[in-house]
């Protein structure tokens, strides 16, 4: 990690799974802030700068895709973070909004978070690389 405390933002609206998460990526290093709705993870984002985001697709049963809003509006940031969605709903049309999104996993629930901080470590990785670092990465 050599000294560097990763920033990361857990949005969901289970408290149950931002403890859980929390505990897991604070045990891991990670410095986690939580947001529990579409509302507080903008007033996160707008006071911070996060090295990754994980956000559930579904945080209001009335909208339903506000993971997807998470997500469209980290890449218009100059830094956009590694953006992973995760959903308990196998729906198609979220999965490919994701993917013109550019998000960087459309995972299903549940997953292992042993397996996801990998996955966000290497991103954040790639990140810090640079652009040539992460066309690799992205090529298999």
């Amino acid at each position: 990690m050599d000294g560097v405390c990763d920033r990361l933002l857990v949005v969901d609206d289970d408290e149950h799974v931002r403890g859980t998460y929390q505990a897991h990526f604070s045990g891991a290093g990670f410095e986690v802030h939580c947001a529990g709705s579409l509302a507080e993870a903008a007033e996160r984002l707008s006071a911070n700068r996060y090295d990754a985001v994980i956000a559930d697709v579904c945080l209001t049963p009335e909208v339903g895709s506000e993971g997807l809003a998470i997500a469209a509006y980290l890449r218009h940031l100059k830094s956009e973070p590694p953006v992973v969605v995760l959903t308990a709903y196998g729906l198609p049309d979220r999965a490919e909004a994701a993917a013109r999104l550019g998000v960087d996993a459309f995972l299903h629930k549940p997953v292992s978070l042993v397996w996801l901080e990998s996955l966000l470590r290497g991103r954040i990785d790639d990140r810090r690389r640079g652009p040539q670092a992460e066309a690799m990465a992205a090529a298999g």
